[in-house]
Protein backbone atom coordinates (compact mmCIF):
# COMPACT_ATOMS: atom_id res chain seq x y z
CA UNK A 1 0.00 0.00 0.00
CA UNK A 2 1.34 3.46 -0.90
CA UNK A 3 1.13 6.57 1.29
CA UNK A 4 -2.30 7.21 2.82
CA UNK A 5 -4.05 10.55 2.29
CA UNK A 6 -6.12 11.80 5.22
CA UNK A 7 -8.52 14.01 3.28
CA UNK A 8 -10.13 15.77 6.26
CA UNK A 9 -7.26 15.44 8.70
CA UNK A 10 -9.40 13.53 11.22
CA UNK A 11 -9.15 9.99 9.88
CA UNK A 12 -12.72 9.90 8.60
CA UNK A 13 -11.81 9.90 4.89
CA UNK A 14 -8.60 8.13 3.93
CA UNK A 15 -7.50 7.59 0.34
CA UNK A 16 -4.80 5.13 -0.66
CA UNK A 17 -3.53 3.21 -3.67
CA UNK A 18 -2.18 -0.32 -3.87
CA UNK A 19 0.40 0.64 -6.47
CA UNK A 20 2.70 3.57 -7.25
CA UNK A 21 1.75 3.48 -10.92
CA UNK A 22 0.46 6.90 -12.17
CA UNK A 23 -2.83 5.39 -13.34
CA UNK A 24 -3.42 3.31 -10.19
CA UNK A 25 -6.96 3.51 -8.83
CA UNK A 26 -7.61 5.20 -5.49
CA UNK A 27 -9.31 3.21 -2.73
CA UNK A 28 -11.18 4.94 0.10
CA UNK A 29 -11.71 4.02 3.74
CA UNK A 30 -14.51 5.85 5.54
CA UNK A 31 -15.33 6.13 9.22
CA UNK A 32 -18.59 7.83 10.26
CA UNK A 33 -19.42 8.91 13.84
CA UNK A 34 -22.16 6.78 15.38
CA UNK A 35 -21.31 3.66 13.37
CA UNK A 36 -19.07 0.68 13.96
CA UNK A 37 -16.17 -0.24 11.72
CA UNK A 38 -15.16 1.20 8.37
CA UNK A 39 -16.49 1.20 4.85
CA UNK A 40 -13.89 0.39 2.22
CA UNK A 41 -14.39 0.55 -1.52
CA UNK A 42 -12.75 1.56 -4.77
CA UNK A 43 -13.35 5.07 -6.12
CA UNK A 44 -12.62 3.68 -9.64
CA UNK A 45 -10.73 6.93 -10.23
CA UNK A 46 -7.01 7.50 -10.80
CA UNK A 47 -7.12 11.29 -10.40
CA UNK A 48 -6.52 12.35 -6.80
CA UNK A 49 -8.72 15.41 -7.20
CA UNK A 50 -11.62 13.40 -8.60
CA UNK A 51 -11.14 10.67 -5.97
CA UNK A 52 -11.24 13.25 -3.15
CA UNK A 53 -14.42 14.77 -4.60
CA UNK A 54 -16.02 11.33 -4.85
CA UNK A 55 -14.95 10.41 -1.29
CA UNK A 56 -16.24 13.65 0.25
CA UNK A 57 -19.62 13.26 -1.47
CA UNK A 58 -19.88 9.65 -0.34
CA UNK A 59 -18.93 10.59 3.23
CA UNK A 60 -21.68 13.24 3.38
CA UNK A 61 -24.20 10.76 2.03
CA UNK A 62 -23.20 8.12 4.58
CA UNK A 63 -23.06 10.64 7.43
CA UNK A 64 -26.74 11.52 7.04
CA UNK A 65 -27.61 7.91 6.31
CA UNK A 66 -26.11 6.83 9.66
CA UNK A 67 -27.71 9.79 11.41
CA UNK A 68 -31.10 8.53 10.19
CA UNK A 69 -30.48 5.12 11.71
CA UNK A 70 -28.64 3.42 8.87
CA UNK A 71 -25.31 1.63 9.00
CA UNK A 72 -22.07 1.69 7.02
CA UNK A 73 -22.05 -1.91 5.89
CA UNK A 74 -25.67 -3.01 5.71
CA UNK A 75 -25.99 -5.92 3.24
CA UNK A 76 -27.94 -5.55 0.04
CA UNK A 77 -31.38 -7.10 -0.05
CA UNK A 78 -30.35 -10.01 -2.29
CA UNK A 79 -27.44 -11.09 -0.11
CA UNK A 80 -29.49 -10.75 3.09
CA UNK A 81 -32.31 -12.77 1.51
CA UNK A 82 -29.95 -15.64 0.69
CA UNK A 83 -28.82 -15.82 4.32
CA UNK A 84 -32.41 -15.59 5.60
CA UNK A 85 -33.44 -18.42 3.29
CA UNK A 86 -30.64 -20.62 4.66
CA UNK A 87 -31.57 -19.82 8.25
CA UNK A 88 -35.27 -20.44 7.59
CA UNK A 89 -34.45 -23.88 6.20
CA UNK A 90 -33.41 -24.86 9.74
CA UNK A 91 -36.89 -24.05 11.06
CA UNK A 92 -40.01 -26.16 10.66
CA UNK A 93 -42.87 -23.70 11.07
CA UNK A 94 -43.67 -20.02 11.37
CA UNK A 95 -45.18 -18.57 14.53
CA UNK A 96 -48.66 -19.11 13.08
CA UNK A 97 -47.95 -22.72 12.13
CA UNK A 98 -47.52 -21.96 8.46
CA UNK A 99 -44.48 -23.25 6.62
CA UNK A 100 -41.45 -21.01 6.20
CA UNK A 101 -41.35 -22.19 2.57
CA UNK A 102 -44.53 -20.22 1.87
CA UNK A 103 -43.11 -17.10 3.52
CA UNK A 104 -39.88 -17.33 1.55
CA UNK A 105 -41.67 -17.85 -1.77
CA UNK A 106 -43.84 -14.77 -1.22
CA UNK A 107 -40.72 -12.61 -0.83
CA UNK A 108 -38.81 -14.40 -3.58
CA UNK A 109 -41.50 -14.08 -6.26
CA UNK A 110 -41.43 -10.30 -6.64
CA UNK A 111 -39.78 -8.40 -3.75
CA UNK A 112 -36.42 -10.08 -4.29
CA UNK A 113 -35.98 -8.75 -7.83
CA UNK A 114 -37.47 -5.37 -6.96
CA UNK A 115 -35.23 -4.68 -3.93
CA UNK A 116 -32.26 -6.93 -4.81
CA UNK A 117 -29.51 -4.29 -5.06
CA UNK A 118 -30.81 -1.93 -2.37
CA UNK A 119 -29.04 -1.81 1.03
CA UNK A 120 -31.57 -3.21 3.49
CA UNK A 121 -31.31 -0.19 5.80
CA UNK A 122 -32.34 2.15 2.97
CA UNK A 123 -35.74 0.50 2.51
CA UNK A 124 -38.38 2.52 4.34
CA UNK A 125 -42.15 2.95 4.28
CA UNK A 126 -41.99 5.00 1.09
CA UNK A 127 -40.00 2.29 -0.71
CA UNK A 128 -42.35 -0.44 0.51
CA UNK A 129 -45.42 1.57 -0.57
CA UNK A 130 -43.85 2.07 -4.00
CA UNK A 131 -43.26 -1.69 -4.25
CA UNK A 132 -46.90 -2.46 -3.41
CA UNK A 133 -48.09 0.06 -5.99
CA UNK A 134 -45.68 -1.47 -8.52
CA UNK A 135 -47.04 -4.95 -7.78
CA UNK A 136 -50.54 -3.98 -8.88
CA UNK A 137 -49.18 -3.52 -12.41
CA UNK A 138 -46.54 -6.27 -12.41
CA UNK A 139 -47.50 -9.93 -12.17
CA UNK A 140 -46.86 -13.22 -13.94
CA UNK A 141 -50.32 -14.72 -14.35
CA UNK A 142 -53.10 -12.51 -13.07
CA UNK A 143 -53.45 -9.18 -11.22
CA UNK A 144 -52.82 -9.59 -7.48
CA UNK A 145 -55.74 -9.25 -5.07
CA UNK A 146 -55.50 -7.11 -1.94
CA UNK A 147 -55.38 -10.32 0.12
CA UNK A 148 -52.42 -11.59 -1.93
CA UNK A 149 -50.53 -8.35 -1.39
CA UNK A 150 -51.30 -8.42 2.32
CA UNK A 151 -49.75 -11.88 2.51
CA UNK A 152 -46.70 -10.67 0.59
CA UNK A 153 -46.44 -7.69 2.93
CA UNK A 154 -46.63 -9.99 5.97
CA UNK A 155 -43.86 -12.18 4.53
CA UNK A 156 -41.72 -9.11 3.83
CA UNK A 157 -42.29 -7.96 7.40
CA UNK A 158 -40.98 -11.34 8.65
CA UNK A 159 -37.82 -10.82 6.60
CA UNK A 160 -37.21 -7.36 8.08
CA UNK A 161 -37.92 -8.66 11.59
CA UNK A 162 -35.15 -11.21 11.01
CA UNK A 163 -32.78 -8.42 9.87
CA UNK A 164 -33.63 -6.34 12.92
CA UNK A 165 -33.01 -9.26 15.28
CA UNK A 166 -29.60 -10.09 13.78
CA UNK A 167 -28.47 -6.45 13.79
CA UNK A 168 -28.44 -5.85 10.02
CA UNK A 169 -30.86 -2.95 10.53
CA UNK A 170 -31.26 -0.83 13.65
CA UNK A 171 -35.05 -0.59 13.44
CA UNK A 172 -37.98 -2.11 11.60
CA UNK A 173 -39.27 -0.06 8.65
CA UNK A 174 -42.87 1.07 8.85
CA UNK A 175 -45.36 -0.65 6.57
CA UNK A 176 -48.43 0.95 4.96
CA UNK A 177 -51.43 0.68 7.28
CA UNK A 178 -53.74 -0.17 4.38
CA UNK A 179 -53.09 -1.96 1.09
CA UNK A 180 -55.60 -0.74 -1.43
CA UNK A 181 -55.38 -0.22 -5.14
CA UNK A 182 -55.42 3.39 -6.22
CA UNK A 183 -58.26 4.63 -8.36
CA UNK A 184 -57.59 5.24 -12.03
CA UNK A 185 -56.25 8.75 -12.51
CA UNK A 186 -54.46 10.51 -15.29
CA UNK A 187 -50.88 9.39 -15.07
CA UNK A 188 -48.19 11.98 -14.24
CA UNK A 189 -46.01 12.49 -17.29
CA UNK A 190 -44.14 15.36 -18.97
CA UNK A 191 -45.13 18.31 -21.08
CA UNK A 192 -43.32 18.68 -24.39
CA UNK A 193 -41.46 21.69 -22.96
CA UNK A 194 -40.28 19.61 -20.00
CA UNK A 195 -39.20 16.80 -22.30
CA UNK A 196 -37.15 19.23 -24.40
CA UNK A 197 -35.46 20.47 -21.22
CA UNK A 198 -34.62 16.89 -20.27
CA UNK A 199 -33.22 16.29 -23.76
CA UNK A 200 -30.98 19.37 -23.46
CA UNK A 201 -29.58 18.34 -20.07
CA UNK A 202 -29.21 14.55 -20.22
CA UNK A 203 -25.72 14.51 -21.70
CA UNK A 204 -24.42 16.99 -19.14
CA UNK A 205 -25.99 14.95 -16.34
CA UNK A 206 -24.10 11.89 -17.60
CA UNK A 207 -20.83 13.86 -17.75
CA UNK A 208 -21.36 15.15 -14.21
CA UNK A 209 -21.47 11.54 -13.02
CA UNK A 210 -17.84 10.97 -14.02
CA UNK A 211 -16.39 12.69 -10.93
CA UNK A 212 -18.81 10.67 -8.77
CA UNK A 213 -17.78 7.35 -10.26
CA UNK A 214 -21.24 6.99 -11.77
CA UNK A 215 -20.58 7.70 -15.45
CA UNK A 216 -21.40 4.20 -16.74
CA UNK A 217 -24.56 3.83 -14.68
CA UNK A 218 -25.79 7.21 -15.88
CA UNK A 219 -24.83 6.48 -19.48
CA UNK A 220 -26.89 3.28 -19.45
CA UNK A 221 -29.74 5.04 -17.64
CA UNK A 222 -29.66 7.82 -20.27
CA UNK A 223 -30.30 5.32 -23.08
CA UNK A 224 -32.79 3.37 -20.92
CA UNK A 225 -34.92 6.46 -20.28
CA UNK A 226 -34.97 7.39 -23.97
CA UNK A 227 -35.80 3.84 -25.04
CA UNK A 228 -38.79 3.67 -22.68
CA UNK A 229 -40.00 7.05 -23.93
CA UNK A 230 -39.71 5.92 -27.56
CA UNK A 231 -41.22 2.44 -27.28
CA UNK A 232 -43.75 2.41 -24.44
CA UNK A 233 -41.99 -0.67 -23.09
CA UNK A 234 -42.68 -1.70 -19.48
CA UNK A 235 -39.88 -1.64 -16.92
CA UNK A 236 -40.03 -5.42 -16.43
CA UNK A 237 -39.91 -5.99 -20.19
CA UNK A 238 -36.83 -3.80 -20.55
CA UNK A 239 -35.14 -5.55 -17.61
CA UNK A 240 -35.33 -8.97 -19.31
CA UNK A 241 -34.46 -7.69 -22.82
CA UNK A 242 -31.44 -9.46 -24.37
CA UNK A 243 -29.41 -8.70 -27.46
CA UNK A 244 -30.88 -11.73 -29.24
CA UNK A 245 -34.37 -10.21 -28.79
CA UNK A 246 -33.59 -7.31 -31.13
CA UNK A 247 -33.82 -7.19 -34.90
CA UNK A 248 -34.28 -4.62 -37.66
CA UNK A 249 -36.86 -4.62 -40.44
CA UNK A 250 -37.28 -2.56 -43.58
CA UNK A 251 -40.40 -0.41 -43.79
CA UNK A 252 -41.59 2.00 -46.52
CA UNK A 253 -40.14 4.94 -44.57
CA UNK A 254 -36.86 3.30 -43.57
CA UNK A 255 -35.41 0.78 -41.19
CA UNK A 256 -37.05 0.16 -37.80
CA UNK A 257 -35.89 -1.79 -34.79
CA UNK A 258 -38.15 -4.45 -33.30
CA UNK A 259 -37.85 -5.90 -29.80
CA UNK A 260 -39.39 -9.23 -28.85
CA UNK A 261 -40.46 -8.72 -25.24
CA UNK A 262 -42.18 -10.85 -22.63
CA UNK A 263 -44.20 -9.23 -19.89
CA UNK A 264 -47.34 -9.52 -17.86
CA UNK A 265 -49.45 -9.77 -21.03
CA UNK A 266 -47.24 -12.42 -22.62
CA UNK A 267 -45.03 -12.11 -25.71
CA UNK A 268 -45.32 -9.27 -28.18
CA UNK A 269 -43.28 -7.23 -30.64
CA UNK A 270 -42.42 -3.64 -29.76
CA UNK A 271 -41.66 -1.17 -32.55
CA UNK A 272 -39.10 1.57 -31.87
CA UNK A 273 -39.80 5.10 -33.04
CA UNK A 274 -37.89 6.06 -36.16
CA UNK A 275 -34.26 6.77 -35.28
CA UNK A 276 -34.58 5.49 -31.70
CA UNK A 277 -32.41 2.45 -32.53
CA UNK A 278 -29.43 4.75 -31.91
CA UNK A 279 -29.94 4.37 -28.14
CA UNK A 280 -29.59 0.60 -28.39
CA UNK A 281 -26.52 1.00 -30.61
CA UNK A 282 -24.83 3.29 -28.07
CA UNK A 283 -25.11 0.58 -25.40
CA UNK A 284 -23.91 -2.07 -27.84
CA UNK A 285 -20.88 0.06 -28.76
CA UNK A 286 -20.03 0.46 -25.08
CA UNK A 287 -20.26 -3.30 -24.46
CA UNK A 288 -18.19 -4.02 -27.57
CA UNK A 289 -15.51 -1.70 -26.20
CA UNK A 290 -15.69 -3.23 -22.71
CA UNK A 291 -15.51 -6.80 -24.04
CA UNK A 292 -13.10 -6.01 -26.87
CA UNK A 293 -15.56 -7.84 -29.08
CA UNK A 294 -19.25 -8.51 -29.58
CA UNK A 295 -21.26 -9.20 -26.39
CA UNK A 296 -22.96 -12.55 -25.91
CA UNK A 297 -26.41 -12.63 -27.60
CA UNK A 298 -27.88 -13.99 -24.33
CA UNK A 299 -26.55 -11.03 -22.34
CA UNK A 300 -29.09 -8.53 -20.92
CA UNK A 301 -29.06 -5.21 -22.79
CA UNK A 302 -29.16 -3.22 -19.54
CA UNK A 303 -26.30 -5.05 -17.80
CA UNK A 304 -24.87 -3.87 -14.49
CA UNK A 305 -21.11 -4.46 -14.30
CA UNK A 306 -21.35 -4.65 -10.51
CA UNK A 307 -23.79 -7.57 -10.36
CA UNK A 308 -23.39 -9.02 -13.88
CA UNK A 309 -27.19 -9.04 -13.96
CA UNK A 310 -29.74 -6.60 -15.38
CA UNK A 311 -30.09 -3.40 -13.39
CA UNK A 312 -32.80 -4.02 -10.81
CA UNK A 313 -34.01 -0.44 -10.75
CA UNK A 314 -33.08 3.03 -11.96
CA UNK A 315 -35.43 4.64 -9.46
CA UNK A 316 -32.86 6.77 -7.63
CA UNK A 317 -31.02 7.51 -10.86
CA UNK A 318 -34.28 8.76 -12.35
CA UNK A 319 -34.77 11.08 -9.37
CA UNK A 320 -31.21 12.37 -9.77
CA UNK A 321 -31.85 13.07 -13.45
CA UNK A 322 -35.07 14.99 -12.76
CA UNK A 323 -33.36 17.05 -10.08
CA UNK A 324 -30.42 17.87 -12.38
CA UNK A 325 -32.79 18.90 -15.19
CA UNK A 326 -34.89 21.04 -12.86
CA UNK A 327 -38.04 18.95 -13.36
CA UNK A 328 -40.16 18.55 -10.19
CA UNK A 329 -40.96 14.96 -9.25
CA UNK A 330 -44.26 15.92 -7.64
CA UNK A 331 -47.14 17.08 -9.82
CA UNK A 332 -50.83 17.73 -9.27
CA UNK A 333 -51.50 14.28 -10.77
CA UNK A 334 -49.04 12.45 -8.51
CA UNK A 335 -45.36 11.59 -8.35
CA UNK A 336 -43.39 11.14 -11.54
CA UNK A 337 -41.71 7.75 -11.71
CA UNK A 338 -39.91 5.83 -14.45
CA UNK A 339 -43.38 4.68 -15.58
CA UNK A 340 -44.01 8.32 -16.50
CA UNK A 341 -41.83 7.65 -19.57
CA UNK A 342 -44.30 4.99 -20.75
CA UNK A 343 -47.13 7.43 -20.10
CA UNK A 344 -45.27 10.12 -22.06
CA UNK A 345 -44.95 7.73 -24.99
CA UNK A 346 -48.69 6.94 -24.91
CA UNK A 347 -49.68 10.59 -24.61
CA UNK A 348 -47.49 11.70 -27.53
CA UNK A 349 -48.71 8.92 -29.82
CA UNK A 350 -52.36 9.72 -29.07
CA UNK A 351 -51.82 13.45 -29.57
CA UNK A 352 -50.27 12.60 -32.95
CA UNK A 353 -53.41 10.69 -33.92
CA UNK A 354 -52.28 7.08 -33.54
CA UNK A 355 -55.19 4.66 -33.36
CA UNK A 356 -55.91 3.58 -29.74
CA UNK A 357 -56.35 0.03 -31.06
CA UNK A 358 -52.90 -0.03 -32.67
CA UNK A 359 -51.36 1.67 -29.66
CA UNK A 360 -52.88 -0.90 -27.31
CA UNK A 361 -51.20 -3.66 -29.33
CA UNK A 362 -47.86 -1.85 -29.24
CA UNK A 363 -48.02 -1.26 -25.48
CA UNK A 364 -49.50 -4.62 -24.48
CA UNK A 365 -52.59 -3.14 -22.88
CA UNK A 366 -56.27 -2.71 -23.75
CA UNK A 367 -58.15 0.11 -25.44
CA UNK A 368 -60.26 0.29 -22.27
CA UNK A 369 -57.15 0.97 -20.16
CA UNK A 370 -55.99 3.62 -22.62
CA UNK A 371 -59.36 5.32 -22.35
CA UNK A 372 -59.25 5.24 -18.55
CA UNK A 373 -55.80 6.75 -18.35
CA UNK A 374 -55.56 8.84 -21.50
CA UNK A 375 -59.16 9.52 -22.53
CA UNK A 376 -58.47 13.25 -22.45
CA UNK A 377 -56.05 12.95 -25.40
CA UNK A 378 -57.70 10.23 -27.55
CA UNK A 379 -59.01 11.80 -30.74
CA UNK A 380 -61.11 10.48 -33.61
CA UNK A 381 -58.14 10.52 -35.98
CA UNK A 382 -56.68 7.13 -36.86
CA UNK A 383 -53.05 6.95 -37.97
CA UNK A 384 -51.77 4.60 -40.65
CA UNK A 385 -48.80 3.36 -38.63
CA UNK A 386 -48.06 2.90 -34.95
CA UNK A 387 -44.74 4.66 -35.32
CA UNK A 388 -46.10 7.85 -36.89
CA UNK A 389 -44.43 10.83 -35.21
CA UNK A 390 -43.77 14.50 -35.65
CA UNK A 391 -41.61 14.61 -32.53
CA UNK A 392 -37.80 14.48 -32.81
CA UNK A 393 -36.39 11.32 -31.24
CA UNK A 394 -33.31 13.12 -29.82
CA UNK A 395 -30.93 10.70 -31.45
CA UNK A 396 -27.57 11.91 -32.71
CA UNK A 397 -26.09 11.05 -36.10
CA UNK A 398 -24.62 7.59 -35.68
CA UNK A 399 -21.62 6.23 -37.58
CA UNK A 400 -22.78 3.27 -39.61
CA UNK A 401 -21.58 0.03 -38.00
CA UNK A 402 -22.47 -3.62 -38.35
CA UNK A 403 -24.87 -4.88 -35.68
CA UNK A 404 -26.44 -8.32 -35.20
CA UNK A 405 -29.91 -6.77 -35.03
Amino acid sequence: MTEQIDVRGDGRIVLYRRSDAPNAIYQVRLRVPGSNGYKRLSTKLSSRRDAEHFARNLYEELYFHVKDGGSLNAPRFGKAFDQWKKDCAKKNTTLKKGRWDDTIIRVEMYALDYFRDMPVDSIDKKEISAFIEWRYENYKRKPPSEDSLKRESTALRSFFRYLNENGSISKMPSFPSAITKKKYNRRPTFTQAEWKRIGRNLREWVKAGKSLGKWRDRFIAHQYFLILANTGMRIGEARTLKWKDLRSVETPDGQRMIADVSGKTGHREVVFQKGADVYIKRIYDLRREEENGHPNPDEPVFLSMKTKRPYTTFKRTFGSMLNYCGIPAETSKGTRTIYSLRHFYATMRLIEGVSPFLLSKQMGTSVEMLEKFYGHVITSEVADRISKTNTPHRGANHIEEQYPF
